[in-house]
């Protein structure tokens, strides 16, 4: 017998293609500060949709590989 109030969802998960900045801060494991430096010195590329900034998951992705790296070098993909 199954319990009714056990929600069982099939339904596959939805892959954000955008964060705010206080997301992109917990997904890159920056600060919220450091986004939004990064934002202002023009490494990272913000959109803005009224008041909410938004920052693109490959935007994101560009940025955290264009950091200096340090030990042995990324084998490219």
């Amino acid at each position: 017998m199954t319990n009714p109030d056990t929600k069982t969802d099939s339904r596959p998960a939805i892959v954000p293609i955008s964060y705010t900045p206080e997301q992109a801060a917990a997904v890159t494991g920056r600060s919220r500060s450091r986004i939004f430096k990064a934002i202002k010195d023009e490494e990272l590329t913000a959109r803005k949709d009224g008041k909410a900034t938004l920052l693109e998951d490959d935007e994101l992705r560009r940025w955290v590989r264009s950091l200096p790296t340090i030990g042995r070098q990324p084998v490219a993909a």
